[in-house]
């Protein structure tokens, strides 16, 4: 497997940031959910401060996934695949990559309008994106919290497509993306 993607496989570059990003989305839903219910005080703060520079390491890691997607194209999508599961498929990775774009705006949003700050792992803060505005924060974080449903609803329709691919049609879709799989052809 090189660096760049291939007509039949994603490139390591890809592979990696995929992987990465899912890890850290999974870390940031055990968190989320560990801060919301945390009582106020300094675990939750930390939990959620945490939790934030996840967030905005994932922002940071889709942009560059999506501009290494633009100057690198994806594999083509298996020839026996009709229209509509094409569209589908091409649909939900855009809706993917748009959460995972905005959830962070939108997090921050929250945290500017709560007057919370936004570091990342303390190393340097980002700048507030709004003023304090009790009624905008409330509304951010339930737009994010709706945003975070949406995203574990079309992150669990991804994973059952690929099952689905490598399990019951027997094609290369799964093993593209997973470098330790070997690729099937039926």
């Amino acid at each position: 497997m090189g660096l760049r993607n291939t007509d039949e496989q994603y490139g390591w570059v890809t592979q990696g940031l995929h992987w990465a990003i899912f890890v850290l989305v999974a870390v940031q839903v055990v968190l989320g959910t560990i801060g919301a219910d945390l009582p106020v005080g300094m675990e939750r703060l930390i939990t959620l401060a945490r939790h934030k520079s996840l967030g905005m390491t994932i922002f940071a890691l889709m942009l560059a996934r999506l501009a290494w997607r633009l100057v690198n194209p994806a594999p083509a999508l298996p020839a026996e695949m009709g229209q509509v599961e094409r569209r589908a498929a091409r649909a939900v990775h855009w809706l993917l990559y748009a959460l995972l774009l905005t959830m962070p705006v939108v997090g921050w949003v929250g945290s500017s309008a709560s007057n919370l700050t936004v570091s990342w792992f303390g190393l340097f803060t980002f700048p507030d994106l709004v003023n304090t505005d009790p009624g905008l924060a409330q509304l951010a974080k339930a737009v994010h919290r709706g945003l975070a449903w949406g995203l574990m609803a079309l992150v669990t329709l991804h994973a059952l497509a690929a099952l689905r691919h490598h399990f019951l049609l027997g094609d290369n879709v799964l093993a593209r993306m997973v470098p330790w799989l070997p690729g099937r052809r039926t």
